[in-house]
């Protein structure tokens, strides 16, 4: 999914909602799997306009339930202190993309079970509205797709409390495990493995049906299966960058001195002094020896070749720091968001008011290479 373009619907809650490209395959998929084969034979008789528009509708109330999943995590981890870049539907469903993680257990548990929950509680809800529109002989087309979105929600539901990581019922494993031993990491690899093995198992499904039943109906098992089993391994591998992120400090990483450029410096000279014999693509701009702001390559672009002997790094910094001063004490993976290519890119260390150095998304590659290259 990482490598493929999504795009930008709007916020919600003031979280930005996104599609990604490969949903567009799984939305068709659908949409033609309930016009052409389970509403003709849930409701015959019906015109092939009826199938089509029962079939569209669907799908579109199922990804809408998928986000609605997807908002229910969201919004209780920012009510616990956890920032949410944005919620993405894709191919296998939806997924809300933290900055951070959980710091304590309890909040992941809580933050685990909002999403199956929700869709728990849709799928009751759809039942029941079918249920009334049935006593009171509505159109039986609108009773069908109210039945298929309970059962399909209670399917969603139900499958993400298996109990295996980065299912829902694997984050609230962890969350169990994390509670007991005290050790996130270990309560990771622990949920991992059970992930590991929910995806084998799921492949192992599919490869039966297909030997044994001939039957190519389970092929989804498979590829979520795989699709789990290395998200699952992916992780743990993540989590233990982190954890090793967690001990190291900003002050022990960071550039020092920090390379300043002065704010009346032009562009011209700073292109040829800096961007191309420098060793950073953003470098922090000083005024009177006051950081005022924090010029890169992408600022420069945006002013014409010709205009860039008479304009200064003052006029086309960003200004707005506020996000990017930390203190030495400050652990690499709390900066991380901050590192992002999208946002600020890098974060000044001060310490007692002076500028001590800075620390680039380079700087934080370099430990973790370093690290792997001295793992035995």
């Amino acid at each position: 999914m990482s490598n493929l373009p999504s795009i930008r619907l709007g916020t919600l809650f003031g979280i930005p909602v996104e599609i990604n490209v490969s949903w567009f395959v799984i939305f068709l998929l659908v949409a033609v799997t309930l016009t052409t084969g389970y509403f003709p034979q849930q409701l015959e008789g019906r015109s092939n306009l009826t199938y089509a528009i029962m079939g569209i509708v669907t799908t579109l109330a199922f990804f809408a339930s998928v986000l609605i999943h997807e908002f229910a995590h969201s919004l209780v981890a920012r009510a616990g202190g956890l920032r949410i870049a944005r919620v993405t539907l894709f191919i296998f469903g939806g997924v809300s993309q933290m900055e951070d993680e959980p710091r304590r257990p309890g909040l992941e548990f809580v933050m685990a079970s909002a999403g199956p929950g929700t869709s728990i509680l849709l799928a009751a809800m759809f039942f029941l509205a079918g249920e009334a529109l049935f006593l009171f002989q509505a159109e039986a087309s609108i009773i069908v797709v109210l039945d298929y979105l309970a059962v399909i929600n209670l399917s969603v539901g139900v499958f993400n409390l298996l109990p295996g990581f980065p299912l829902d019922g694997g984050r609230i494993l962890r969350a169990v495990l994390w509670a007991i031993t005290g050790d996130m990491l270990k309560a990771t690899r622990w949920a991992s493995r059970m992930g590991q093995l929910i995806g084998v198992a799921l492949i192992s499904v599919a490869v039966i049906g297909v030997l044994l039943y001939q039957t190519f109906d389970l092929i989804w098992f498979a590829v979520m299966g795989w699709f789990i089993s290395g998200l699952a391994t992916t992780a743990y591998q993540q989590q233990v960058v982190k954890s090793r992120l967690a001990q190291v400090s900003v002050a022990q990483i960071m550039s020092a001195p920090a390379v300043v450029v002065s704010a009346d410096l032009t562009l011209e000279d700073m292109a040829h002094s800096y961007f191309l014999g420098g060793r950073h693509s953003r470098y922090p701009v000083v005024a009177d020896g006051t950081v005022v702001g924090l010029v890169d390559i992408k600022a420069a672009q945006k002013v014409r070749r010709d205009d860039w002997p008479v304009t200064t790094v003052a006029d086309v910094a960003y200004k707005d720091l506020s996000c990017v001063y930390v203190g030495p004490e400050t652990t690499v993976d709390s900066i991380l968001p901050q590192l992002d290519p999208m946002r600020a890119g890098v974060v000044f260390v001060v310490d007692g008011g002076r500028l001590s150095g800075i620390v680039s998304r380079a700087d934080v590659i370099r430990l973790i290479s370093d690290d792997g290259d001295s793992t035995p």
